[in-house]
């Protein structure tokens, strides 16, 4: 704020009452002082409000106007790079807060922001770089040695990834998200035992379904035989997908099983004859031996690619005929954009053109999957196709589960179960080959091996 400004009364009770987030008194202050005269710390304020209520574009212009009339005023700069960044918009708030950067290079969270939006846009290097350089200010800022080891699994560095992981716990044992992050790193390149272990705290995370209240003692490999076991599911639709295959092996093992699941495949866990009953995260846990989290199975089981305990499918959901299928040629269903909410869409965006050549060849029936949405629909309609083309999805591990020949695209660095010691194939589904981009935003090769290798369909 200006010397100037800080004098006004007005704007003193405003500042007092945003650090005190008393955001509408700070708000009604500067807009009637705004009502009579343009000043550059009110704009600079309700341009933070519009911020936290994630009116973007408003707080964008108020923080435009507080620059007006000294456009290398750093507090409002560094507020209109986070307002860009908020955004989305990561290549126009790098310019802002290299501006930032240019007046004053000590402010370590700057560096911090800048290698964030190089992040977001890909440009792992030159993030890397920021976030060194705010270390260099701010050697203990936890959250920036965590952002260095995920940018070096970025690069396929993973050493160095580990070594920061290590670093976090080191400087802040509980903290939770080195944990899981170093559990992913070592999942994806092959340690299994390590892997589990650490991915455990996430158990620790801020989620309701990880506040559920047991009476009962948790699994950690208690004789199963005709005892009764609930199973709670968690994390997105593709690893319940994924681990399910475990509870079905712990009911081939003399277990009764309850899940306790919410949402879209409900009516698919319910159809399983070996589970006994599905209810809800909102229902009375019914009377059970003991729980355990779907994800946390693999840990208790030790499980690791070498084991030979899996069958395929282990998911029976009815078949439904399609009225886009044809008998005269091969039909391949495909879904080949991802979901923009995806915390990875950045990751797996392949160009239109080049889906449009894949897609287009008149020798064979492709039809979008994209188009359907209902799970249990898309279940029925895949299992009457020859062949899934599909980048990292549900619909990946929906496949897998009923083994269905499936042709998987994956990232550079993909999610941490697509383990990177497997280079056209996974350890999880035998019908799946991989296809796995070797240079970030390079699809090319990608795609021209899958059209090659189509022909053998």
């Amino acid at each position: 704020m200006s010397e100037n400004t800080l004098q006004k009364p007005e704007i003193i009770k405003a500042i007092n009452a945003f650090s005190q987030n008393n955001f509408k008194e700070a708000e009604s202050i500067c807009l009637e002082v705004l009502s009579r005269e343009d000043d550059s710390d009110a704009n600079h304020i309700v341009g933070c409000i519009r911020m936290g209520q994630r009116k973007f574009e408003e707080s964008i212009s108020y923080i435009n106007k507080s620059l007006e009339s000294n456009p290398d005023s750093i507090g409002p700069l560094i507020s209109l790079g986070c307002a860009l960044s908020s955004k989305k918009d990561y290549m126009e708030s790098i310019k802002v807060f290299k501006q930032v950067t240019k007046l004053k290079d000590d402010l370590s969270q700057v560096h911090f922001y800048l290698g964030e939006a190089y992040r977001q846009t890909l440009q792992q290097e030159k993030a890397l770089t920021s976030f060194k350089r705010c270390l260099e200010i701010t050697p203990d800022h936890i959250g920036c040695q965590l952002m260095v080891g995920i940018t070096y699994e970025d690069l396929k560095k993973f050493n160095q990834a580990i070594d920061f992981y290590k670093a976090c716990i080191s400087t802040y044992p509980d903290y939770m998200e080195p944990h899981i992050n170093l559990g992913m790193c070592y999942l994806l390149t092959g340690n299994y035992s390590d892997g589990w272990d650490e991915y455990e705290w996430r158990l620790k995370l801020p989620a309701e379904v990880y506040e559920i209240k047991f009476k009962k003692p948790s699994w950690v490999g208690q004789d199963l035989s005709g005892k009764t076991l609930l199973i709670v599911t968690e994390q997105s639709v593709g690893e319940i997908l994924l681990f399910i295959r475990f509870a079905k092996q712990l009911a081939m093992d003399g277990a009764k099983i309850i899940i306790m699941t919410q949402g879209e495949l409900t009516n698919i866990l319910e159809s399983q004859k070996w589970i006994n009953k599905v209810i809800s995260y909102k229902d009375e846990i019914p009377d059970c031996d003991f729980y355990t989290y779907l994800l946390s199975i693999p840990k208790v089981l030790e499980w690791n690619p070498k084991m030979d305990t899996q069958s395929h499918p282990y998911l029976e959901i009815p078949k439904d005929k399609y009225e886009k299928n044809t008998n005269d040629k091969r039909n391949i269903g495909y879904l080949l954009e991802p979901d923009i909410n995806s915390s990875s869409a950045k990751h797996i965006v392949l160009p239109d053109k080049d889906i449009s050549n894949l897609v287009m060849d008149k020798n064979y029936n492709f039809i979008n999957l994209q188009e359907i949405h209902d799970i249990e629909i898309l279940a029925g309609v895949i299992q009457n196709l020859d062949l899934v083309i599909c980048i990292e999805s549900d619909l990946a591990y929906l496949a897998g589960s009923l083994n269905i020949p499936t042709y998987l695209i994956l990232s550079a660095v993909p999610k941490h179960l697509w383990d990177l010691n497997y280079k056209d194939s996974t350890p999880w589904f035998p019908s799946l080959e991989l296809f796995r981009q070797e240079t970030t935003n390079d699809w090319s090769d990608v795609l021209n091996s899958i059209k090659e290798r189509i022909k053998n369909v």
